[in-house]
C-alpha cells in the first residue's frame, strides 16, 4: 500500500504490505398509521382517481446577517442545507449525487453543519442528523455499496473517534479503534482512537485508517531539542466486522524524521509536549501492491506540492501509475502565494531517479483560491471528469475529461471563504429506501385549497405519492395520487375535494408498490 504524508513533499512513496445535534422532530396528531407490508399500488380503483397537481418545493432564506450563507427550507423537515450558488458551462457532468459536510469555522457560516447529500441542482436528498462526521461517501464493501464517514471529537489537525457504515436501508454499523496512545495534553478520554483523516476500504473487506499518537523523540537532526516531542503517524488495517487490528505502521519507526521539510519551530509545532513536530502528517492510504519502496527522484518545477491531501493512485501496473493529489500549496502562516489545485502525475516503476515523476496535468480555480486545509481531488468520476474540493474554502468544482482547467463543467460554493469547510467532497451515485424513518407531512390551507408538503429524507426513488383521507372508525380513503418532485413535494388539494375539515396521511410509492405511511396531518 501507499501512503502520503501531509508535510512538503520529501520524494518517496513509502510502501507497505442543527446545531446542537439537529435531531428532526415531527409532530404528529395522531399515531402513525400502521404501516403497511410492501403492496401492489396499481390497481385500477387507484388509477381512475385524480392525478392531483405537483411540484418541487423550494424556498431559500437570505439572513439579514450577511456572515449566515443563505439556505433551504422546508415544510416538512427542519434540515436547512446551505444554498448552492451554481455555475456550469453546459458540458456535461457525471451522473451521481454530492456529499459534503459542511462544519462553521468559529460562529459564522452555515445554518446547520450536517453531512448532506445533494444534487448537482443544489436539492437536498439526505441529511444525516448528527454532528461531527467527516470523509462522507460510498464505498464498497464485499461489492455491496455503503455511506461511510468517520464520526468523533475532532481537533486541531487530527481527531479520535470511530468509523460508521451505513447500507441502503440507513441501517448503522460501527468500526472502533481500541489502542493506547497519548492524548492527555488535550484532556479528553475518547472511546475510539481512529483519526479522521483516512479510511480506506480494501477488496479483502478490511479498512485502512490512520491515527495519531504524541511520543518523545530527539529532534536535534532538524533544529529541535534532544528531549523533544513528536506527533508519530500510525496506520491500522483493521477487520471491519470485528474492529480487529490486522496490520499496524508508525512513522516514527520507518522514517528519519530530518527528511521531513517542515521546520522547527513553526506554526505547527515547536517540539514541545503541547505543541508535538508532526513531521509526517499522514492522511492518505491506498492499498497498491507490494515491494515498491524506493526514492521515485525530484518531481518537475510544476510539480511542486505541499501540505497536500487526499492522494491516489491509478491504473497501477508493473510499469507505474497516475498519482492524483489536492495540492493545497497553502497554511495558516505560509498562505495566498500560490493557488491551490489537483496535480495528476506519472510515477514510473519500480522507482529510480533516473526516471522521476511527469506531470500530467494540474487543475486551477479560474479565482485564486488558498485552502489552508483540507481538501480532495476525485480524479475518476464516472465520465472521466474530475471533482475537486477545497477543503477549507466552501467550493466544490466539477472539471472536464481533458485536463484543462478552463473547462468547469459544473462548480457551486456554499459558504463564505474561511466560515464553512467540508474536508472532502464527493460525487457518487447512491440508492436507498430509509427503513428506520418513515415519511414527513404537513397539511396547510393555501387559498380555497389545500396544500400538502412530504418529504422522506434519503429515499432516492420515491416515484408518486399516494394521498388517504384518515377517518376514526372508518380507516383510510384515497384521495388521489400525485408525482414526487426533489427533497419536498408540494401537492395541491383542489377545493372540490375539500368539503369538511379531514385528516390525510401520505404513502411513497416506488415501481407501483406502495412503501411506507407518513404521520397523519390534520387540518380544523
Amino acid at each position: 500500500m501507499i501512503s502520503f504524508c501531509h508535510s512538503a513533499w520529501v520524494p518517496r512513496l513509502i510502501t507497505l504490505s442543527l446545531f446542537a445535534n439537529a435531531l428532526l422532530i415531527y409532530y404528529y396528531l395522531f399515531l402513525t398509521p400502521e404501516q403497511p407490508t410492501s403492496s401492489t399500488a396499481s390497481s385500477s380503483a387507484f388509477l381512475a382517481l385524480p392525478i392531483l397537481p405537483s411540484e418541487n418545493y423550494r424556498e431559500i432564506v437570505t439572513p439579514d446577517d450577511q456572515s449566515i450563507w443563505p439556505y433551504r427550507v422546508f415544510k416538512s423537515s427542519l434540515f436547512t442545507p446551505p444554498h448552492f450558488s451554481i455555475t456550469t458551462n453546459g458540458g456535461a457532468v457525471a451522473d451521481g449525487y454530492i456529499f459534503i459536510t459542511p462544519e462553521a469555522r468559529g460562529g459564522n457560516g452555515p445554518n446547520q453543519s450536517l453531512p448532506l447529500i445533494m444534487t448537482q441542482d443544489g436539492d437536498l436528498v439526505y441529511c444525516w442528523d448528527q454532528v461531527g462526521l467527516r470523509d462522507f461517501q460510498v464505498q464498497s464493501i464485499k461489492a455491496k455499496p455503503y455511506l461511510t464517514s468517520w464520526q468523533g471529537i475532532p481537533k486541531v489537525g487530527h481527531g479520535y473517534g470511530e468509523w460508521v457504515t451505513m447500507d441502503d436501508g440507513y441501517i448503522k454499523s460501527s468500526t472502533h479503534l481500541d489502542i493506547q496512545v497519548n492524548t492527555r495534553k488535550e484532556h479528553i478520554n475518547p472511546t475510539s482512537f481512529m483519526d479522521f483523516h483516512e479510511h480506506e476500504v480494501t477488496p479483502e473487506g478490511t479498512v485502512l485508517v490512520t491515527a495519531y499518537n504524541t511520543t518523545t523523540h530527539d529532534l536535534s537532526s532538524v533544529g529541535g531539542p534532544v528531549n523533544g516531542w513528536v506527533v508519530d503517524s500510525l496506520l491500522f488495517e483493521i477487520d471491519i466486522e470485528t474492529s480487529e487490528v490486522v496490520y499496524s505502521w508508525s512513522a516514527l519507526d520507518h522514517i528519519n524524521i530530518a527528511n521531513s521539510k517542515l521546520s522547527v519551530p513553526s506554526n505547527l509545532g515547536d517540539g514541545t509536549e503541547g505543541r508535538p513536530y508532526d513531521f509526517f502528517h499522514l492522511n492518505s492510504i491506498q492499498p497498491v501492491g507490494e515491494e515498491q519502496l524506493g526514492d521515485f527522484g525530484p518531481l518537475p518545477p510544476e510539480g511542486q506540492f505541499r501540505y497536500q491531501h487526499h492522494a491516489r493512485a491509478h491504473d497501477v501496473t508493473s510499469n507505474g501509475f497516475r498519482l492524483s493529489l489536492f495540492d493545497n500549496h497553502n497554511r495558516n502562516g505560509d498562505s495566498g502565494a500560490v493557488t491551490s489545485r489537483s496535480i495528476m502525475l506519472d510515477v514510473k516503476l519500480p522507482p529510480s531517479q533516473d526516471s522521476p515523476p511527469r506531470i500530467l496535468h494540474t487543475l486551477e480555480p479560474h479565482k485564486s483560491l488558498y485552502a489552508n486545509s483540507q481538501g480532495s481531488y476525485q480524479a475518476d468520476l464516472s465520465n472521466g471528469n474530475g471533482l475537486l474540493g477545497y477543503g477549507q474554502i466552501p467550493v466544490i468544482t466539477e472539471y472536464g475529461p481533458s485536463g484543462d482547467s478552463n473547462d468547469i463543467r459544473w462548480e457551486a460554493r456554499f459558504g463564505n471563504d474561511n466560515t464553512v469547510d467540508s474536508y472532502r467532497a464527493f460525487k457518487s451515485e447512491w440508492k436507498a429506501t430509509p427503513k428506520e424513518w418513515p415519511p414527513s407531512l404537513v397539511y396547510e390551507k393555501d387559498g380555497s385549497d389545500m396544500k400538502a408538503y412530504v418529504s422522506w429524507n434519503g429515499a432516492t426513488d420515491v416515484q408518486q405519492w399516494h394521498l388517504y383521507e384518515e377517518e376514526v372508525g372508518v380507516g383510510l380513503t384515497a384521495i388521489g395520487r400525485a408525482f414526487a418532485h426533489g427533497f419536498e413535494t408540494a401537492i395541491t388539494i383542489p377545493a372540490t375535494l375539500f368539503a369538511r375539515p379531514r385528516c390525510i396521511v401520505a404513502v411513497a410509492v416506488q415501481d407501483d408498490r406502495e412503501l411506507l405511511y407518513s404521520n397523519t396531518a390534520c387540518f380544523q
